[in-house]
């Protein structure tokens, strides 16, 4: 088998998965990308926006778009943090917990049906083979510099 054709396989997997979250994210008025905010904040209580740009790697005005308009729409609080009155602190609201709760049950029963039929066998093997592509990657990126 060419590695052309992996490749291209590889990136029609990671297309057709991500068009089936975004349309998961879509039913529940998110823009793609909100829902990782919301899981991150939910998972840690509260975070600032440059601590979501480091976990996330997205960019900060990226980051600030998405977070005035998960504000805006009732999923996100934000406060000033009692320590440094310069920085701000978002946290999720309830809706925003109930919308993320809501997401991540849509996405894990997307990836079960995705998985159907892979054994636990087959998907340690695979994972074990995107681990190695990831530090071959890392490695080339490294080289680069």
């Amino acid at each position: 088998m060419e590695i052309r054709e992996l490749i291209q396989t590889m990136r029609k997997f990671q297309h057709l998965h991500r068009k089936q979250l975004q349309q998961i994210m879509e039913k529940e008025g998110l823009f793609w990308g909100q829902a990782p905010i919301l899981e991150e904040i939910q998972k840690k209580g509260y975070c600032t926006q440059k601590e979501l740009v480091d976990i996330l790697k997205v960019s900060p005005p990226s980051i600030a778009t998405s977070i005035k308009r998960l504000v805006k729409n009732g999923y996100l609080l934000k406060e000033a943090s009692q320590t440094d009155q310069r920085c701000t602190r978002v946290s999720i609201s309830p809706q925003g917990n109930e919308i993320c709760n809501r997401c991540r049950l849509a996405f894990d029963e997307m990836d079960q049906k995705v998985f159907k039929g892979i054994s636990e066998d087959e998907k340690q093997f695979l994972y074990d083979i995107l681990l190695t592509l990831t530090h071959n990657i890392e490695n080339l990126k490294e080289e680069c510099e």
